[in-house]
């Protein structure tokens, strides 16, 4: 009897220590893969693996000061490869989701340093295009892909207030089109 007594105390404890957050990061990233365009009449080989600039989003769930999880978005642009010369254009985007649990830790007693280790999953949608513009007529073709992976990511967090969060992480994502190495900037609120 004194066991059922507990449960609903617990129940009611729970959302005392957890919390709702919402996060925006911007940052460079920097594409590997394996992705060529050809053009055997002029003899050029492009392909679209510039560092650029993306931004994404999450929303979290911390269930404690140590565990949470994340559902995170990320859109990357215009990774191109170009030649004037020839009027050639390729360019790469991708928009990824993201699910992974979070693992932070004080890195001092204060908590205002917080160190944070993420690892989960991505579901990435890729769209490849290729243009020719100096053709007649001009030449276009393009291709698309889905892909599952995973990602990891590494960071350090500045408690402004107990609400809000400020700091940088090293993400490497992963899948079988194509591997990203990224640096971000990022912010949450904690709701």
């Amino acid at each position: 009897m004194k066991k059922y007594c507990l449960l609903p105390l617990l129940a009611c404890a729970f959302p005392v220590v957890s919390s709702p957050y919402v996060g925006l990061e911007v940052g460079l990233a920097t594409p590997q893969h394996n992705i060529k365009v050809n053009d055997q009449v002029d003899g050029l080989i492009l392909s679209p693996d510039s560092t650029d600039r993306f931004a994404g989003l999450w929303v979290g769930y911390a269930f404690n000061n140590n565990l949470a999880l994340e559902l995170g978005y990320q859109k990357n642009h215009h990774y191109s490869d170009n030649d004037t010369a020839h009027g050639w254009d390729v360019e790469l985007t991708s928009k990824q989701f993201s699910l992974a649990p979070v693992y932070s830790w004080s890195l001092f007693n204060n908590r205002d340093w917080t160190i944070k280790l993420k690892a989960g999953a991505t579901y990435t949608q890729y769209q490849l295009s290729a243009n020719k513009t100096r053709n007649d007529p001009p030449f276009y073709a393009s291709k698309s892909t889905n892909e599952l992976g995973a990602i990891g990511t590494m960071g350090l967090e500045y408690h402004l207030t107990p609400n809000v969060t400020l700091g940088c992480n090293l993400k490497y994502q992963a899948d079988s089109y194509s591997s990203m190495s990224m640096m971000t900037f990022a912010g949450s609120y904690y709701f």
